[in-house]
């Protein structure tokens, strides 16, 4: 009877939340988009169907609650990825389990735009100064497994984003839940999360500071003033997550997962993916985004030198088609101990 309950309330929050995010358009009323943006080779390479399967510690960004099933006392994951035009994500995550507790982790994302040209409106053509940009999340996560099927997280994050000398921040708060279901040898299971639900940002700095001339004064009088910028939402984004293995033993295993995205401010996206393991050494990956602008097909791999090593190391590539972009190539590095 607890199962069903957990099944039906997954179901019921989804098809809820989606139902109200249909009834308004806020179309391109948020900031800090980069925090849509897919981390971890393995995730992106399936597609972003990844709530309910991620098993390392970018789970941080997907689903905070799976960072209680990283078998690991320690483990810690770096990725970093070539954006759109030249621009560079980075991102890398630890967790700590402690057993009787719980599981802590910590993440860092960061966007960085590079070196931009400065040009005024009487210097079209660059002024020969150089200004920077780049936007950065930084969170603390908690996550700990109720039952033996069920597990809870959640995750603060401090969100900033920095163009020039002015710059906003904001906090966010993330929660997620995933469940494995007694279904096909237990291997299915469901999962959903709530990111970015928290405070509004607003520009600021001394870039917004101007000099103000008076209309009509003899004497070209001026008064030192400040630009007025509005407040703008973080993105709110809901998921909801089914995932199983169809195969799964010492020589095979076939990994099929399944996600939904709705967005505050877009319609709603669906993501589909697949991984075929090959005696727990190569993994090879395909998905596709649907109601995506311009990326739709991923593919990847991924290598676990456990084996000839000796100790839990892995290494995951992913490749992006983003259409006029071109394509996008992203590496993941993950050690456990």
């Amino acid at each position: 009877m607890n199962r069903f309950l957990v099944i039906a309330l997954f179901v019921v929050l989804g098809l809820a939340t989606m139902s109200m995010a249909q009834q308004v358009d806020y179309s391109g009323t948020s900031v800090a988009n980069f925090l849509k943006i897919g981390v971890g080779a393995r995730q992106t390479a399936m597609g972003d169907a990844a709530i309910s399967q991620v098993d390392d510690p970018t789970g941080l960004f997907w689903n905070v609650a799976t960072i209680s099933r990283i078998p690991s006392k320690f483990s810690f994951v770096a990725t970093s990825m070539d954006w759109l035009v030249d621009t560079r994500l980075s991102y890398i995550a630890a967790v700590l389990n402690f057993k009787s507790i719980g599981s802590f982790g910590f993440d860092f994302q960061f966007l960085d735009y590079g070196k931009v040209e400065e040009t005024t409106v009487y210097d079209q053509d660059g002024t020969g100064r150089y200004f920077s940009a780049n936007d950065l999340a930084v969170g603390f996560g908690f996550a700990r497994s109720l039952t033996n099927r069920f597990s809870l997280g959640v995750k603060v994050k401090y969100i900033q984003e920095k163009l020039a000398n002015a710059q906003a921040g904001a906090f966010g708060f993330d929660i997620g839940a995933v469940f494995t279901t007694s279904f096909f040898n237990n291997n299915l299971k469901l999962a959903a999360t709530l990111a970015n639900f928290g405070t509004k940002m607003k520009f600021g700095g001394r870039d917004l500071d101007v000099i103000y001339v008076v209309p009509g004064s003899p004497s070209n009088k001026q008064i030192p003033a400040s630009l007025r910028t509005l407040e703008w939402e973080i993105p709110l984004l809901f998921r909801f997550g089914i995932s199983n293995y169809f195969i799964k033993n010492e020589t095979w295993s076939l990994l099929v997962a399944y996600d939904i995205l709705d967005s505050r401010d877009y319609k709603v996206r669906h993501n589909l993916g697949a991984e075929v393991g090959i005696k727990h050494m190569l993994y090879l990956r395909a998905g596709y985004k649907f109601n995506y602008d311009q990326v739709s097909y991923t593919a990847g791999f991924g290598f676990d030198f456990s084996s000839l090593l000796g100790y839990k190391l892995k290494l995951d590539y992913v490749y992006l088609d983003y259409g006029v972009f071109k394509g996008l190539n992203q590496f993941t590095l993950i050690l456990n101990l």
